[in-house]
């Protein structure tokens, strides 16, 4: 018969081991790290992280679904636009994004002016304001147009944003539910 107290041991020996190992062991599995990317534990997770690539800018085309966006310039708009009677007061001023629009896709698509908004220094939204749009040049079709394929429309995106505010960049997508794709302004 066994003595109790060395199959006791025995099985706690055991034990310890098997934890032992197991603990060496998940010293190579992958962990996250503090940039939300993966290290494997006990390695130096003081690695470089991969540069962010560069917002484009004016004058840059940026290509989002079935849209190409380019924006050919920014600027400070007044409180005003469009000619009396056909003319809008800003709540705050108005800033303006001259911007073009190019269908890259198979099929006609319509452009929307709600899909541009607006991003400030502090990362708040602003959306496009289409009245201001129309009054500021009615011959435009930057609020609302439905585009051929190979075909572009280009005019004023205006924005209604409060005095003081400095825009960084306007987010383009080819639909109410996308994030949008970021175009620097300066």
């Amino acid at each position: 018969m066994f003595n109790i107290r060395i199959v006791t041991a025995t099985a706690a020996a055991t034990l310890a081991v098997g934890l032992a190992l197991t603990g060496c062991s998940a010293g190579t599995a992958d962990t996250a790290s503090a940039d939300g990317g993966t290290a494997q534990a006990g390695a130096s997770t003081s690695h470089s992280a991969a540069p962010k690539p560069a917002v484009p800018g004016l004058n840059t085309p940026v290509k989002t679904g079935t849209f190409e966006y380019t924006a050919l310039a920014a600027k400070a708009a007044g409180t005003t636009v469009g000619t009396a009677p056909l003319s809008q007061t800003a709540q705050g001023t108005y800033f303006e994004v001259t911007l073009k629009v190019a269908n890259i896709g198979d099929s006609a698509q319509t452009f929307i002016v709600n899909d541009v908004k607006l991003e400030d220094a502090n990362g708040k939204t602003y959306d496009a304001d289409a009245t201001a749009a129309i009054y500021a040049a009615p011959d435009a079709q930057t609020w609302v147009s439905a585009i051929n394929p190979g075909n572009a429309v280009q005019g004023p995106v205006l924005f209604d944003i409060p005095s003081g505010v400095k825009p960084t960049q306007i987010l383009v997508s080819d639909n109410a539910f996308g994030k949008g794709t970021p175009i620097r302004l300066g």
